[in-house]
């Protein structure tokens, strides 16, 4: 039983990793802000969104957070065996050589992502736990 307990919680670990992960991601697709942006060398060709208004006050969020930041939130892809028992995984935003390590805190604290999407997240989290537990004392 002991056996199918464990396997049970590192089931559910990663579940709940993969829903808290999946939420904090859909919490950064906003609205853009701006519907055009022009010809750089360093962000390539004309942009034209076609958006209605064509600027959103940086008061209405962060908008659309993409690119790196985006692709770099994740999970702990083999959670530690904690020696009093059961695992330790996780949530996070990049990895330690990541470029974004310059810059997600601060976008943090302007723009909450992480937190409010892990928020988002415990509802189903505690559904993921309850059933795989229930399974593995059948």
């Amino acid at each position: 039983m002991n056996a199918r307990i464990n396997v049970a919680t590192l089931k559910a670990l990663k579940a709940s990793q993969t829903v808290a992960k999946a939420s904090v991601k859909s919490g950064m697709r906003g609205r853009p802000r701006w519907d055009h942006r022009g010809k750089s060398q360093r962000t390539g060709p004309d942009v034209s969104l076609r958006l209605n208004p064509h600027h959103v006050s940086k008061g209405g969020g962060p908008g659309k957070l993409t690119g790196r930041l985006y692709g770099a939130v994740g999970v702990v892809k083999r959670p530690k065996l904690l020696p009093e028992g059961g695992y330790s995984g996780g949530v996070g935003c990049g990895g330690k050589e990541s470029v974004t390590n310059l810059y997600r805190g601060v976008t943090e604290s302007r723009f909450p992502y992480m937190k409010p999407g892990v928020k988002k997240a415990e509802p189903k989290m505690a559904v993921v736990w309850q059933a795989a537990w229930a399974k593995a004392i059948r």
